[in-house]
């Protein structure tokens, strides 16, 4: 029995049920197509609880997932420590900061940091890339798709 895999499927199975609560939670559609904001996380939720279930069964029976062949020295049963920390810091100096410092500041960083972690070789272009893929996301969810997300402290410049 692995208890990475059962880890896995609780992992999974706790982020559907949040999903689904979180969707039905959200106040009902008065549009004429009755879609309003919690379809999709009820959808989402659903799903997400049924792959659990299918997962739990598979590890039930034993059908364990094996790690993929190793290229070279690369060692595919022990985990990248410091890479999954930056990546995990990355995304709780977003949840942390959105609001405050906004959402193309953090963003930024955010895609900048998990590039670095994830072994990007150029740290300048990481930069440029993060800095031009978080303006091109915001100006286009509160331009073209009237959503707005977080200015922070580039409110009134953008």
């Amino acid at each position: 029995m692995s208890l990475g895999e059962w880890g896995v499927t609780a992992g999974i199975l706790a982020i559907g049920i949040v999903t689904l609560l979180d969707g039905l939670g959200q106040a009902t559609s008065t549009s004429a197509s009755g879609v309003g904001a919690g379809f999709m996380p009820k959808v989402v939720g659903v799903l997400l609880i049924a792959l659990s279930v299918a997962l739990g069964i598979q590890v039930a029976r034993g059908k364990r997932g094996e790690a993929d062949a190793a290229e070279g020295d690369v060692d595919v049963r022990s985990t990248k420590w410091v890479p999954l920390a930056v990546c995990t810091g990355s995304v709780l100096i977003f949840i942390a900061g959105v609001d405050t410092l906004g959402y193309i500041i953090v963003s930024a960083l955010a895609f900048w940091l998990t590039a670095w972690a994830l072994g990007a070789r150029s740290h300048l272009k990481s930069a440029v890339i993060a800095i031009v893929l978080s303006v091109v996301v915001y100006l286009v969810f509160t331009h073209a798709l009237g959503i707005s997300l977080a200015a922070g402290v580039l409110e009134g410049v953008l």
